[in-house]
């Protein structure tokens, strides 16, 4: 029997709703070779075996015993534990075989029969039926955000970080915002008193005697960007540009925008010092919506995504960032709101501890003073401070930058 007949023999003996499956999107226009490849890692098809002898024994064997299991289940009971329970579930649907997930349980001191009764269970229970829809329905969406940043791909200016000088407010919105496409205006706040005041002694002599609030002990706690509430401790700002001036490099303190938003009435004086941003945004805003960012040498924000459009602006000192584009996100290890596992992507090891991270594509680019960076809703990024670093971000553009309201939430926590 040659390798085609082989094929076509074991087509034909497919279970019927398998068969019922490969007309239907063979009528769709679906690639042969594509949904033989899913029949491949069902374990509906082997093209090392010959089937001249009948075929599907194994999957046979396995469907009579879940046929069993089903009669029976009234005097059956579980000897599955709720972590087996989810494992069982979690490789169902991240499409492991029928085959492998026996075999991999039996090695586990299972036998057949728990096995199959457990499977029986899964399959009819109605929450997972709602998760396995809700898991095709995700991988769809990843399919469809894989797709589009490969074809977005093809155009180099995807994957760098334009320099320009501010174009009017009409085209950065046509060319950038509207398109979620980050870039550097190297010319925007030079009318900006900050950028010609700003220093660690200034900010010692304006606002010295204020108590402010900033993140500390962050490098005893390896997420504390999430538990960012539990490092808040008040100082006054000449302590802090003290403990700054004398540390030459250090991620342990930071007074970073969720901070600077508690310290506002502290820092009045020095919102007086940002001005206007050509058009782009309602001044009068300027206050509740710009937030201040100072920290030593060393500050670092591990790798998230904002729910705003947002403006960085880089007043004093030097700060890397690294971006990775929105559409990457099924790379991303997302896993609590808008954080990653992956909080630093520079670790050499990254990709042996996170294989898909290696599917996404890393920009960097240093900030200057005077240079301001836009950051896209959506876009992954970190920050590294190169030196005692002053910035201020906004969000209040003269135009839609709603997210953050629709931002889902767990139900139930």
């Amino acid at each position: 029997m040659d390798a085609q007949e082989n094929l076509a023999r074991q087509f034909n003996a497919l279970p019927k709703e398998w068969q019922a499956w490969l007309e239907e999107n063979l009528e769709r226009g679906c690639a042969p070779i594509d949904l033989a490849n899913i029949l491949l890692r069902e374990g509906l098809i082997d093209l090392n075996k010959d089937f001249s002898a009948p075929i599907y024994t194994e999957e046979q064997h396995y469907r009579e015993l879940e046929q069993a299991a089903a009669a029976e289940q009234t005097q059956l009971s579980s000897t599955f534990t709720p972590e087996q329970k989810k494992w069982l579930a979690q490789m169902l649907l991240d499409g492991l075989s029928k085959a492998e997930i026996y075999q991999s349980l039996m090695k586990q001191g299972f036998n057949e029969n728990d096995i199959a009764f457990e499977w029986v269970q899964l399959k009819q229970h109605p929450y997972f039926q709602i998760a396995e829809e809700q898991h095709f329905l995700l991988k769809k969406r990843n399919w469809l955000l894989h797709t589009l940043d490969r074809f977005a791909r093809l155009n180099p200016e995807y994957q760098l970080i334009k320099r320009i000088s501010k174009p009017d407010f009409a085209d950065f919105i046509q060319q950038y915002y509207s398109r979620n496409l980050p870039v550097i205006l190297t010319d925007a706040i030079q009318h900006w008193p900050a950028l010609h005041k700003w220093s660690p002694q200034y900010f010692k002599q304006a606002v010295g005697t204020q108590e402010i609030e900033v993140q500390f002990n962050r490098e005893q706690d390896p997420l504390f960007e999430r538990n960012s509430i539990q490092h808040k401790t008040k100082m006054r700002m000449s302590d802090f540009v003290d403990l700054i001036e004398q540390t030459p490099h250090s991620n342990n303190f930071y007074m970073t925008a969720n901070n600077a938003k508690a310290s506002q009435s502290s820092l009045a004086a020095l919102f007086q010092d940002i001005d206007h941003f050509h058009g782009y945004t309602d001044h009068a805003q300027v206050y509740d919506r710009s937030f201040i960012w100072f920290g030593p040498k060393g500050a670092f924000t591990p790798l998230h995504h904002d729910l705003t459009n947002n403006f960085l602006v880089q007043i004093y000192g030097r700060k890397k960032v690294t971006l990775i584009p929105a559409m990457q996100t099924p790379h991303l290890y997302n896993d609590v709101a808008v954080f990653s596992r992956i909080a630093d992507p520079h670790r050499p090891d990254i990709v042996k501890s996170f294989p898909d991270f290696a599917h996404s594509s890393k920009i960097e680019c240093i900030l200057n003073e005077g240079e301001a960076l836009f950051i896209p809703l959506g876009w992954w990024h970190c920050v590294e401070s190169l030196d005692i670093s002053m910035s201020v971000s906004f969000t209040h553009f003269n135009i839609d930058n709603a997210g953050a309201e629709s931002f889902p939430s767990l139900s139930g926590h």
